[in-house]
């Protein structure tokens, strides 16, 4: 009788723990699992950006705005009214705020304003060491702080380049 009992218990615990595996495992693929279209959302689905962004290799110094000089420098991936992606040698951490110089190409000023980081991350492939051998990331950050000349150039700039 003592066997039966034992037996009875024992398929209880495992009925019950294969209740609550079973149950974890349907959470975790459902928290996981894929929602919505994804072809929609990659498949030339309208641009979410909020201005349209160029291609550009520009020149680029920056700094913490918290951290002390020297400014260090960065080239750029692309650019738009709102923001601009960089390409540089650390990790900058997300919302710090950053002073930054852009140079334009055939321009006497460069544009200076401040930005606030929205990401940053490695860069994969070939662009992930430099030539020499540095590590590198991309930031995308956003402008936070442009006066009006400023602003003026980098428009007039970026709509040059939508033209040609």
């Amino acid at each position: 009788m003592t066997i039966i009992l034992v037996s009875i218990l024992a398929a209880g615990v495992l009925f019950v723990i294969y209740v609550l595996s079973s149950k974890e495992d349907r959470d975790i693929n459902d928290k996981y699992a894929l929602h919505g279209k994804v072809e929609g959302y990659y498949s030339g689905s309208p641009e979410r950006r909020r201005s349209e962004r160029v291609n550009a290799e520009l020149d680029v110094k920056y700094s913490l705005l918290k951290a002390s000089p020297p400014k260090l420098t960065a080239n750029s991936r692309n650019i738009s009214q709102s923001g601009v992606a960089v390409i540089l040698y650390e990790i900058l951490p997300k919302d710090s705020m950053i002073d930054m110089e852009i140079f334009i190409p055939e321009s006497k000023e460069s544009i200076k304003t401040k930005g606030r980081v929205v990401w940053c991350e490695d860069l994969k492939g070939p662009e992930r060491l430099d030539k020499d051998g540095r590590r590198t990331f991309v930031a995308g950050v956003e402008f936070a702080e442009t006066d009006g000349k400023n602003k003026e150039r980098l428009i007039s700039y970026i709509k040059n380049r939508l033209v040609s």
